[in-house]
């Protein structure tokens, strides 16, 4: 992927981003709905979920904010379609957790760090 597709498809999922914010604070002062924008970014049947949900909702700007959302992700070109769904994050720091094993302290150590308790 060169530089500039690259510049592209961050600013898409920045533009994506902002509006699914939107979507979660509108959701949340109407009806008391709470999103996850993280999960929406990376799943696309909790974000079609939760575009239909919203699009079924009251609202000239609710509606602006489906269409938008619809054509970033779900268009001839959007994110889902484009690339696949990045891990969530939690998902992405295991594999690093576990390769980083906690270090086996040695004998001697302990016991000298014993021994300068008492």
């Amino acid at each position: 992927m060169s530089a500039l597709e690259q510049v592209n498809l961050t600013t898409l999922e920045n533009q994506a981003f902002a509006l699914m914010s939107r979507l979660h604070v509108i959701l949340r002062r109407q009806n008391g709905r709470i999103t996850d924008i993280e999960y929406m970014r990376i799943d696309p049947g909790y974000c079609r979920h939760v575009l239909d949900l919203a699009a079924r909702m009251d609202g000239d700007d609710l509606a602006q904010i489906c269409e938008k959302l619809e054509a970033l992700y779900f268009g001839p070109d959007g994110l889902f379609v484009r690339t696949p769904p990045k891990p969530p994050l939690l998902a992405r720091l295991a594999p690093q957790q576990a390769a980083e094993k906690p270090r086996q302290p040695q004998a001697d150590e302990e016991r000298a760090y014993v021994g300068r308790l008492r």
